[in-house]
């Protein structure tokens, strides 16, 4: 511990578990944080965050548990907030509040579209969910070269190999360009749609 409230924490280091009571949130200073979640028999990853963000912020908000685990990736400094703390900082700091309730909203955005990804059975119908969202996120028009994601196979809970397949077999289809920087790029967004939707009736309606 360098300073008061800091923690050094190392690669693989578990701030807290899913499942746990808690009775402190984590701001990250420097190093980075993977959230993840158990589905089944599998752990998705929910979140990776770096400097400046915060996790853990719903055990100063009266969940009883923690909905999700949270892992140092990366040697990170982080600042432990504890809940008669969080209670002062919000009271004090409308910013702080402010910056807290985007963030929340923008997690439970995620989480209702994590829901929707989980209902499709196909890896294809899955991955093309994604890569939509990305290419939305991040950019005004979907047909932008977007970052494939390094972290897709853990995201979708697909193994790596597999992941493989399917994007290849997207580019094959024309529906994707992928560039030597690791870059895709949606080629028709109607066509793409189309085929996503079709995928999407099919998990619904097959009983296979």
């Amino acid at each position: 511990m360098s300073e008061k409230g800091v923690k050094q924490c190392s690669a693989g280091t578990v701030l807290f578990r899913e499942g746990e009571e808690g009775n402190r949130m984590y701001v990250i200073k420097s190093g980075r944080v993977r959230l993840t979640k158990k589905i089944h028999d599998s752990e998705l990853v929910v979140e990776e965050l770096s400097a400046r963000e915060f996790c853990g912020e719903l055990a100063m908000l009266g969940t009883a548990r923690r909905p999700v685990s949270a892992v140092v990736i990366e040697d990170a400094s982080v600042i432990q907030v504890q809940t008669g703390q969080f209670e002062s900082m919000i009271k004090g700091n409308t910013d702080i509040a402010l910056r807290m309730l985007k963030k929340l909203t923008q997690r439970l955005t995620q989480a209702q579209y994590r829901v929707t990804n989980l209902i499709l059975r196909s890896n294809t119908a899955r991955v093309l969910h994604q890569l939509r969202a990305e290419a939305e996120h991040r950019n005004d028009e979907v047909t932008m070269a977007t970052p494939l994601p390094e972290n897709l196979a853990d995201v979708l809970a697909i193994e790596i190999g597999e992941i493989k397949k399917v994007l290849s077999q997207l580019v094959r289809d024309e529906l994707i360009t992928i560039d030597k920087r690791g870059y895709f790029q949606i080629q028709d967004p109607m066509a793409y749609d189309r085929y996503l939707r079709y995928l999407e009736l099919h998990d619904r309606f097959s009983f296979n």
